[in-house]
């Protein structure tokens, strides 16, 4: 019985001996180091370490030498303080990759990762693996490579992901994030919190070759407060179908003195790789370039985003927002294309070239702030440019270019502050005024302004039985049409427009140029001329046949909106009666941008012209497309505020140049977006008289 008890003592007490030393073992188990022989590739593996391992808590360090495994295959959520590769250690690949799911993950929460050792060493993640660096962790400052892959077969599983938390930074890391043939499941690399790409390289490849799936691209995403600092971030074309690379700002973050590139295809911006601006993101000083179909686009951004240069010759898609340029005071070319309804600014001392004519579409505006330059080295056709000012001071509207353009306007490069915008100018066109046509000096007469540097192609038409289809009663019956330059002398006439009357600047048949016209009248006793006008003043006077009288139109329409002049300073002048047979003067805003005018109605004034029975006190009324009325006036010196008018305009009416020199004369001044508008003289308490209406353009 006692041997017995010594017996069962003995074993219970080797039993708690050995409890005891594997509870120290577990204990101790940390900070360890790869054997130079171990039993296999798993880091999760306890035989592959020294005592101790596998390191697997905050605090632990993994360190790795010589050895013959240089594969570690890490399948379950493992943490670690860091990563140390010594001088003498090998290559390594460590693959973070399918147990899925989870799937691998490698977190690194203190120090983070230090390469001593000459060889490059390389991080795989694969098959929904994740490499987490937090807390202050970083990527080694050199010869670290993260690979953040895409698996397809034998079945497709989400891209790795390097998500980088709290204040970690990238380091000096390459980082390769891979396409996916299959929507969604790309390698990316994520920044969140205050995380910092640091002086990273990386790379976002483009969709896989594909021709089934509308694959992605590798990504790079910057949320929070994150920065991409001094990194180089390239994103590739798609190698088939799907998206090339993208870089995206989100949130606060800030693409800081990065380097970022957008490669692309020629085939569409779809294949190519991007840049986004979203929410309140910023651009820092960063150096941007697009070439090809590769593009930057801030169209989903809150307001606006500045950065530091502008290359290339891919696209930018503006949205409604503006992009500032220029804050790292960089000289730069650009040969692509800016779009969108927003604006682009240039700030600093460097120098932006703009090497296409086409490099700013007809929507965006060209904004010079505080001495910057921007520098027009155009080789194809010019382009036109609205509203320039050079040095603060207006230039004429027309086309310009660079020496190599051909362009009438050469500008070599222009700064300054003031607004620009570059592509079709706004235009008055199709210009009508409809009135009761009486005889003597009651005929109507409109007048018009070619204004450029080129001969203008127009229609010019006398309407009045077409009228009676639009219901407008006692229409003339039978108008003639003639048209004099400004010395007074008949250049062109005509009856009917079925028949050409040759003479003057008429020297062929025009019937077939009339229908071919598209403004054809529809009954043959209308009249019409097409006429190519150089610049200057002209004059078309519309009468009936045997001195009838009745309501007819005068109209003007531009054949030629591409040369370099447009029709301007409008002018009809007609007996008001009352009614259907008061003045209506009609014209288009044509373009992307609004256009300032001022309309007049004129009466008394005439007197002084030789003009009889002058209309004493005409009144003003704008209409727009609907037929709404939007502005009105009597006399121009007492504003009637309402609609477009939003405050006193006697002072702008007097500084415009086209003040009335009688009170009870009428105008109006109006910022006029593209579209139809109608002027209506009427006399006031239905007083009858010749009067004048007019439209002059600001611009």
């Amino acid at each position: 019985m006692k041997t017995k008890s010594k017996t069962t003592a003995y074993v219970l007490h080797s039993i708690a001996a050995a409890l005891l030393l594997l509870t120290a073992q577990i204990s101790l188990a940390g900070s360890a180091k790869w054997l130079s022989s171990p039993q296999d590739s798993a880091w999760e593996n306890a035989n592959n370490w020294t005592p101790g391992g596998p390191p697997n808590g905050p605090s632990d360090i993994a360190t790795f030498a010589q050895s013959s495994q240089t594969y570690v295959n890490i399948s379950t959520s493992e943490e670690v303080n860091s990563i140390v590769f010594t001088a003498g250690s090998f290559f390594f690949r460590l693959l973070v990759s399918q147990n899925y799911p989870p799937g691998g993950e490698l977190i690194i929460s203190g120090t983070g990762i230090n390469n001593n050792s000459s060889f490059l060493q390389t991080f795989s993640v694969a098959e929904s693996g994740r490499l987490i660096f937090n807390n202050t962790s970083s990527a080694a400052s050199a010869q670290m490579r993260i690979i953040n892959a895409t698996q397809y077969f034998p079945d497709p599983f989400p891209g790795g992901e390097t998500i980088f938390n709290d204040t970690s930074s990238a380091a000096g890391a390459s980082i390769e994030n891979s396409g996916s043939i299959y929507a969604a499941l790309s390698g990316q690399t994520i920044f969140n919190d205050a995380s910092t790409a640091d002086h990273a390289s990386i790379t976002n490849d483009g969709a896989g070759d594909s021709t089934n799936y509308p694959g992605n691209g590798g990504r790079t995403t910057f949320n929070g407060m994150s920065s991409a600092a001094n990194a180089s971030i390239e994103n590739q074309v798609s190698r088939g179908g799907g998206n090339g690379g993208q870089t995206i700002f989100n949130d606060t973050s800030t693409a800081d003195s990065a380097i970022l590139v957008a490669n692309g295809r020629s085939d569409g911006f779809y294949f190519s790789g991007g840049i986004l601006f979203n929410g309140a993101s910023t651009g820092g000083t960063a150096r941007v370039k697009v070439f090809d179909n590769g593009y930057l686009d801030i169209s989903g951004h809150q307001s606006g985003v500045s950065i530091g240069s502008l290359d290339g010759s891919g696209n930018v898609f503006l949205g409604a927002n503006r992009l500032t340029v220029g804050t790292n005071n960089i000289n730069t070319s650009f040969s692509g294309v800016i779009s969108g309804g927003g604006s682009l600014a240039k700030v600093g001392s460097g120098v932006l070239t703009l090497q296409a004519n086409d490099c700013i579409a007809d929507t965006v505006g060209l904004i010079l702030v505080g001495g910057s330059i921007i520098k027009l080295d155009f080789t194809g056709l010019p382009d036109v440019i609205a509203s320039l000012k050079v040095n603060g001071v207006p230039q004429p509207p027309g086309i310009y270019g660079g020496p190599m353009s051909g362009a009438p306007n050469i500008l070599l490069e222009f700064r300054g502050p003031g607004r620009v915008s570059v592509g079709l100018i706004s235009t008055l066109e199709n210009i009508s005024t409809r009135a009761f046509v009486q005889t003597g000096d009651n005929v109507m007469i409109g007048g018009f302004i070619i204004q450029g540097s080129q001969p203008k192609r127009v229609i010019i038409r006398a309407i009045g039985p077409e009228l009676t289809q639009y219901g407008v009663p006692n229409p003339l019956f039978n108008p003639t049409l003639e048209l004099h330059d400004s010395t007074g002398a008949l250049i062109a006439s005509n009856d009917n427009w079925v028949n050409t009357i040759i003479g003057g600047i008429i020297t062929t048949n025009q019937v077939a140029e009339i229908r071919d016209s598209g403004h054809a009248p529809s009954d043959g006793r209308e009249s019409a001329i097409i006429a190519d006008l150089p610049p200057g003043n002209y004059t078309a006077i519309v009468r009936g046949v045997n001195n009838m009288t009745g309501v007819a139109l005068v109209e003007a329409y531009d054949l030629s909106a591409e040369t370099n002049s447009i029709l301007g300073n409008i002018s009809t002048r007609a007996f008001v009666q009352t009614g259907d047979n008061v003045m209506i003067g009609g014209f288009i805003v044509h373009g992307a941008q609004p256009k300032r005018v001022i309309i007049r109605a004129i009466g008394p004034e005439l007197t002084q012209h030789g003009v009889p029975n002058p209309l004493a006190d005409p009144t003003l009324e704008v209409h727009d497309h609907t037929g709404a009325l939007i502005a009105s006036n009597d006399n121009w010196q007492h504003t009637i505020i309402g609609g477009v008018i939003t405050r006193d305009q006697v002072q702008d009416i007097m500084n415009s140049g086209h003040a009335p020199t009688q009170p009870s004369e009428s105008a109006i001044i109006a910022d006029l977006p593209p579209g139809n508008y109608t002027a209506i003289v009427r006399g006031v308490n239905n007083t009858t008289g010749v009067a004048l209406v007019e439209v002059y353009d600001f611009d």
